[in-house]
Parts: C-alpha cells; sequence; structure tokens
C-alpha cells in the first residue's frame, strides 16, 4: 500500500512556516524548506516537522540553553566568582602533570624544568612559579592561589578547600 503524500507547504510547525517542498530526499522522506521566526530558512525532513521533533531553526534550543546557563551560573556565584568551575582536586584529562592549574616551563637562565600553578578568577589569572616538581607547585602554589583568590562560601568555613 503506498502512502499518501501530504503537502505541507504553508503550514506552521512550532516557530517554522512551510515555504516549498525540495526535489531532494533524505532516507527517502520528503525534505521542506522552511523560514524560521527568527529569519533563517532551515531544510527539514516532513517526519521531524509531523513528529515535533524539529519545530525551529535552533534557535530556541540556543535560547534555552543560554538563559539555563546564566541562570544556573548566576545562582552559584559567591562574590561574583562561579565557584562550581572548580570542580576540586581532579586534574583535567588533557593535563601533562596530573594535577588540576599546574603547567611545566623551562627555567630561562639553567633551562631546566620548573613548575607553575595559576588560577583564573574573574577573569584575572594569577601564577605563583618556581616550583622543582609538579607535587610542590599544587600545595605550596596552586592551593594557596586558591585560598588567596577563591572567596568563602559562607557555609562552607569550616571546610579545608
Amino acid at each position: 500500500m503506498a502512502r499518501r503524500k501530504v503537502d505541507l507547504k504553508g503550514k506552521r510547525f512550532g516557530r517554522l512556516t512551510v515555504l516549498e517542498e525540495l526535489p531532494e530526499r533524505k532516507n527517502g522522506k520528503v525534505v521542506w524548506r522552511c523560514r524560521c521566526d527568527c529569519g533563517n530558512v532551515v531544510n527539514v525532513v516532513s517526519t521531524y516537522l509531523t513528529s515535533g521533533q524539529t519545530t525551529s531553526c535552533g534557535c530556541v534550543k540556543k535560547e534555552l540553553e543560554a538563559k539555563h546557563l546564566r541562570e544556573g551560573y548566576e545562582n552559584k556565584r559567591v562574590n561574583n566568582v562561579v565557584l562550581p568551575l572548580f570542580k576540586g582536586k581532579e586534574p583535567r584529562k588533557d593535563s601533562t602533570t596530573g594535577f588540576r592549574g599546574v603547567r611545566s616551563y623551562y627555567a630561562k637562565k639553567s633551562k631546566e624544568v620548573r613548575y607553575r600553578a595559576w588560577i583564573t578568577v574573574n577573569g584575572k589569572r594569577y601564577y605563583k612559579g618556581g616550583f622543582r616538581t609538579p607535587e610542590d607547585a599544587y600545595y605550596n602554589g596552586r592551593l594557596k592561589l586558591e585560598e588567596k583568590y577563591l572567596p568563602k562560601k559562607e557555609n562552607d568555613s569550616h571546610e579545608k578547600r
């Protein structure tokens, strides 16, 4: 039994208005050119429109992500610093030293490998360098920088960072 072709031209699906059917097919499905309320033109497969899976050019997703991300960060600020960004002691996956906020460098005069701790707070980066081992840079550099520059949560004053 052959499927009946449905004409979607002129119909609205969320923020999308169907403009025309395109000659191309995707996996045997009709592709429609649509204009979003924001002005963008996108091509969408018919089943995505009729199932409600696609309702905009992507602008709704961007708006929601921006809103929730911004609100989430704003609610977690202490003295204008988003503390959850400082995830604790776990190093990033791409860490070459095995410590969070610690990098190696070569000293200018001696050309020896040294380690520097760093932290970025409110867009400003703070450094403490000259350490001989990554452990020393972390415990005597990074943790000292966190103690000095990160605001203390009022309910965590008894906790050691």
